[in-house]
């Protein structure tokens, strides 16, 4: 299992490359709209009015809520009169944030609404730590663990259906476009120890899981710990119901993002812009989402986690359990 991972500096991904992902090129595409604005000396209202649109549709489109229109960002374009480069940038971005998502064309119909923009996103990360109470994280699932999950949730009239085994195959989509890109992320699982022990089929499914666990430790930009059941964690809904994600995107790219998940729902935290005079000091002024989140998860990480030498141990204790 790899040692823990050193802080490191990486250059982002080419949010409008052909490697790039519909929901990080929209979300760039936003940060670029209001960059221009305020360059320009406009508020979100004086654009409105001029492009002419409604004041939402500006907050929309910076914010990336939806799929942009491409004659409003050709309307930003005109009134904000961008020189050629920065015309070509956001039209590089505007065509790949009209493109479909990855998952739109096949797993459209098996993506919960709620996921959709972690999916769009987890594959422009450059580093990725998740935290999971209950399950083994989703990008490191077996097949046979999957399916045993999927059809606990289906009637059992279903079990045979097209559905389930799309499900299953959207779940290795999504770990084949992680972990087999030329620059895979630097990955920290934070996984419940009690995993280890929650049977979610039968002893050659546990036994395939152990294993496939054990193999993708030996990654060198995969590191996997056990929170354990016997240290104290700060509680609220995530670190005690759900799970949560911290996707970083490299230098000169998105905002690095918390993604906290509960009951068939999740939150998702964009870390704040700070001013200069808000940098300088040794710490933020005022409390937010993203802080809050992002404490809790180092919180877990540094004080409720066995070492990665220690939670390899634990894994080879459960390869032998399930044998």
């Amino acid at each position: 299992m790899s040692p823990e991972p050193v802080p490191i500096i990486r250059l982002a991904r080419h949010a409008a490359g052909p490697d790039a992902t519909k929901t990080a090129a929209n979300i760039m595409l936003g940060l670029a709209v209001k960059e221009f604005r305020d360059a320009a000396g406009l508020t979100q209202t004086a654009l409105a009015k001029t492009v002419p649109v409604s004041n939402s549709t500006i907050s929309r489109l910076e914010n990336a809520e939806t799929t942009p229109e491409r004659r409003t960002v050709e309307a930003v374009m005109e009134h904000l009169d961008l020189d050629e480069p920065g015309r070509e940038k956001l039209t590089m971005l505007l065509s790949r944030a009209l493109e479909p998502e990855w998952f739109q064309s096949r797993f459209a119909d098996c993506t919960a609404e709620y996921l959709r923009r972690l999916l769009g996103l987890e594959s422009m990360a450059v580093g990725l730590t998740t935290y999971d109470v209950r399950l083994v994280s989703g990008l490191l699932q077996t097949a046979e663990y999957a399916r045993c999950i999927v059809r606990t949730g289906l009637h059992i009239s279903e079990w045979d259906s097209p559905e389930m085994e799309m499900r299953v195959a959207l779940r290795q989509e999504r770990q084949d476009r992680v972990f087999q890109q030329a620059e895979p992320p630097r990955c920290v699982f934070l996984m419940d120890e009690s995993v280890l022990l929650r049977r979610v089929g039968p002893d050659e499914v546990m036994l395939g899981q152990m294993r496939h666990l054990l193999e993708i430790a030996d990654d060198p930009n995969v590191t996997i710990r056990f929170v354990l059941l016997d240290r104290m964690i700060a509680g609220n809904e995530a670190s005690m119901a759900g799970g949560m994600a911290h996707l970083q995107f490299g230098r000169g790219g998105l905002p690095d993002l918390v993604y906290v998940e509960s009951y068939g729902k999740a939150d998702y935290y964009t870390k704040p812009a700070r001013s200069a005079e808000e940098r300088a000091k040794p710490w933020p002024t005022k409390d937010n989402e993203f802080e809050r989140h992002l404490q809790l998860l180092l919180r877990i990480q540094g004080e409720a986690c066995a070492s990665p030498a220690a939670s390899r141990r634990m894994l080879e204790e459960a390869v032998e359990r399930y044998s």
